[in-house]
């Protein structure tokens, strides 16, 4: 009897099938890389121009989700961006200068790319590590500004502030939960504890004293703007989740629901 002969179509199909698969896979690797060296070039570049050299790169990553389908649908489900410490900060005189940024964990869910330039993530989640260096200069730069009566808290505090007393150190404590303050070596203190009310930071303060006397209200006041402020130039318009003080610094969470990536704003 004859052998019957087996068709190759199904080899065929099949090996189509393979090479459209490693195809994918080469164009979803391809892509993945084209997008994590652009983020990387363009973080060193943002560095280079604040004359900072950047000794750690950022990295982003796209979950498991395909991102090719993500693109071609408009919509990527998860994006997570991690960018290092670049805080460089010097002392020119009696007001220190700023430059980069504090380490930074980024969150995209349901990031809609249908307007390139203006994607928009359902949710958003920030999470950062304030060090206390970053927290001291920020709030003598704000003291600064109140001092030369820029502030809102101006007059009696700002006197003060200018003639008798300057803050030389900030230290972050885990075990009371608080931010203490030193002024001139050591003269003045006081202890700051983070607070969040409505979504935003607030600081309680818990103890202060100047030369053995309570320091006036204003000057309290000043002080909590001051360091409020060194959290909410990070926070942009998103809202304080949780915030947790460590020895070295404060770590922030931030959340955002519809958030304007470009802006960090909402759109709702």
């Amino acid at each position: 009897m004859a052998k019957s002969k087996k068709s190759a179509l199904p080899k065929v199909l099949l090996t189509i099938v393979v090479i459209l698969l490693l195809l994918v896979l080469v164009a979803e690797f391809g892509l993945r890389y084209m997008i994590g060296k652009q983020l990387k070039d363009e973080f060193q570049a943002q560095a280079s121009n604040q004359g900072i050299s950047a000794t750690e790169e950022p990295s982003i990553s796209f979950g498991a989700s395909p991102l090719l389908l993500g693109i071609v649908q408009g919509n990527i489900s998860e994006v997570t961006i991690n960018t290092p410490d670049t805080l460089n900060i010097t002392n020119q005189g009696d007001v220190p200068t700023i430059d980069g940024t504090p380490e930074a964990t980024v969150q995209l869910q349901d990031l809609d790319i249908s307007d390139r330039n203006n994607p928009v993530a359902d949710h958003l989640t920030l999470t950062t590590f304030a060090p206390d260096d970053f927290i001291l200069a920020t709030v003598q730069q704000q003291m600064s500004q109140a001092a030369a009566g820029n502030g809102e808290s101006a007059g009696l505090a700002s006197q003060l502030i200018q003639e008798l007393v300057k803050i030389t150190d900030v230290t972050s404590n885990a075990e009371n939960q608080s931010v203490d303050v030193e002024f001139t070596d050591g003269a003045a203190r006081a202890s700051l504890r983070p607070i969040i009310l409505n979504g935003q930071l607030a600081f309680e303060v818990i103890d202060s004293q100047l030369f053995g006397f309570g320091l006036p209200d204003e000057v309290s006041q000043m002080l909590t703007d001051a360091v409020q402020s060194s959290i909410q130039e990070v926070a942009g318009g998103l809202q304080i989740q949780t915030i947790d003080v460590a020895d070295g610094g404060i770590n922030v969470t931030l959340t955002g629901e519809k958030i304007n990536v470009q802006t960090l704003e909402s759109v709702q």
